[in-house]
């Protein structure tokens, strides 16, 4: 038996329904309307197929045994079917709203158009039935002539219903507005389905987004390193995006360069190339983003100008895309870029730039906290005017010392100096230019020792120098702590200028104190208060004097 959901219906008569039609028919279940028309077959007797303007059977009931054992199954008749369906259609097309037509078999067939949205998608067709008595002479003949077993044919005929005409419009229009409403409903369903799935894929993703700003807040709170923070935030963006590659790249101090900051994901050659990328338009698209402050999208970097100095790179990193979202504070101090890489050559749509933009503040957050809580750290161990370590750090790094010398049984050195005629530069010339001598003078200290010694500000006029195991025994370290003393008084005691235009010219000599110490000290406080000592006493011999503490 002929399968109508499975029949070629009316595919010969026209090209395919334009994309609108065929999207919104696409996006229908037609399919419970079978059960409906199969139900009308068994009360009036009469075959109903909604067929999409492709030609695809949408939904239909069964067929009249007169069509599925004889007409369609033959050939010749079969040809006269395919005449009243390309017929019934072309009428259809031509913006019909009611078709007719009698086919050569003998039957009648109609159908009318089914509209959604104002969008006609769909013919429905009601067919097999006569507008009166048939006359069986012709259906004998045709039997014959076309090989069928004439009783069993006439059997079929007898089947079939008869239908006033003037009632087929009524019919026709009942039909089709019970397939639109099923139409609708299914359609408003689908709708509200995908509606409810994207919603769903959107909460599910702002959550994940939630989760990892918890993540890094948490990483921020405890303390973790900026690069733990953005290794952590670059691998979780990208488990939430597997196609993606990520960067961050950190602007230096002086905003001229790029380091590398985290990016897992890229070959280490690729970051190691990248670290210390200088910011400039063409300069890939980190590098002009940093510059101009704007994102920068490159679809394909072998063809992009930004792109052509670092082929050979990116070739060998397999990167083909490249969308960089310059990172931001407040103020709109450009701090470093987010990167996101791709191997094939791609746009970002809509929903990726505005991931793009949140992913750049996430990394803003976490830039910023650590610089905050390296400026913190800043005013808590380091003294604002000269930028040396304050009471609190020399206090740390002097028991650091003490610790340290007890271990490798070396003798270390503390200086208290104290600048002797520097209260004349505040009175005559004001605190800025007294700001000015202290900035110079804490300068030129740090030239004369080692990396490894510590040069603080101890307060006011006052700054301590501590020489980190400088020998195993007493005498050679007092004659190296000596020649740094030496040293220090005369760099100190050079002109020292004062203001911008037209400067003056200011000298001042230093009162020094040294105490030598080894792990057997008791305390940094004790230490801090003998070289105070040493150095009162140094001024009481007539300042410009170093002098060592004397129990």
């Amino acid at each position: 038996m002929l399968d109508p959901l499975s029949a070629d219906w009316n595919n010969s008569q026209r090209s395919g329904p334009d994309n609108t039609a065929h999207t919104l028919a696409a996006e229908i279940d037609f399919s419970r309307l079978n059960s409906l028309f199969d139900h009308f077959l068994q009360a009036m007797g009469i075959a109903i197929a909604l067929v999409g303007l492709d030609g695809k059977i949408l939904a239909s009931s069964k067929w009249q045994r007169a069509c599925i054992q004889f007409h369609r199954a033959n050939e010749s008749s079969r040809q006269r079917c395919l005449e009243s369906d390309t017929d019934l259609a072309s009428q259809l097309q031509q913006g019909s709203n009611y078709a007719l037509y009698k086919c050569r078999n003998g039957l009648t067939d109609c159908s009318s158009p089914l509209i959604i949205d104002e969008i006609h998608v769909a013919n429905l067709f009601i067919g097999q039935f006569f507008l009166a008595e048939p006359d069986i002479r012709f259906f004998t003949q045709q039997a014959k002539e076309l090989g069928f077993d004439t009783e069993k044919y006439l059997s079929a005929i007898a089947e079939v219903p008869i239908v006033a005409e003037e009632k087929l419009p009524a019919l026709l229009n009942l039909l089709t507005s019970l397939a639109q409403q099923i139409a609708e409903l299914s359609m408003a369903n689908q709708r509200y389905v995908r509606t409810i799935s994207s919603v769903g894929k959107q909460v599910a993703e702002r959550t994940q987004e939630l989760e990892l700003q918890n993540l890094i807040l948490s990483k921020i709170s405890q303390g973790a390193s900026l690069i733990d923070i953005l290794n952590c935030m670059v691998q979780q963006i990208e488990l939430l995006h597997p196609e993606m590659r990520c960067s961050v790249l950190l602007l230096d101090n002086n905003g001229l360069v790029l380091r590398h900051g985290a990016a897992p994901s890229l070959p280490d050659f690729y970051n190691q190339a990248v670290d210390g990328l200088a910011i400039g338009i063409g300069q890939g698209s980190c590098g002009t983003a940093a510059f101009t402050g704007e994102p920068v999208i490159v679809e394909d970097i072998n063809s992009h100008p930004y792109w052509q100095p670092f082929l050979e790179l990116t070739k060998a990193a397999n990167l083909a895309a490249c969308w960089s979202q310059p990172i931001k504070n407040a103020a709109g101090k450009v701090l470093g870029t987010f990167g996101i890489y791709h191997s094939e050559p791609c746009q970002p749509t809509a929903s990726q730039r505005q991931k793009i933009s949140q992913y750049s503040n996430l990394a803003e957050l976490a830039i910023d906290r650590s610089l905050s809580a390296e400026k913190i750290r800043r005013l808590a161990f380091y003294d604002d005017l000269t930028g040396l370590p304050n009471r609190r750090l020399l206090e740390e790094r002097l028991q650091q010392a003490i610790i340290s010398s007890k271990r490798s049984n070396n003798y270390c050195v503390m200086m208290f100096i104290d600048l002797d005629n520097f209260k004349p530069v505040n009175d005559l010339y004001g605190h800025k230019a007294g700001d000015q001598v202290l900035s110079q003078v804490a300068e030129r200290i740090r030239q004369v020792v080692r990396e490894a010694d510590t040069v603080g500000r101890f307060g006011g006029d006052e700054f301590i120098v501590l020489l980190h195991e400088v020998a195993s025994s007493e005498v050679p370290c007092k004659q190296r702590a000596e020649q740094v003393a030496i040293k220090i008084a005369a760099t100190i005691s050079e002109p020292l200028l004062i203001g911008t235009e037209n400067p003056l010219s200011h000298r001042c000599t230093s009162s020094i104190g040294l105490v030598l110490f080894s792990g057997e000290q008791l305390a940094a406080e004790l230490l801090l208060r003998q070289a105070d000592a040493a150095m009162y006493q140094a001024k009481s011999r007539g300042k410009n004097q170093r002098c060592w503490y004397q129990p």
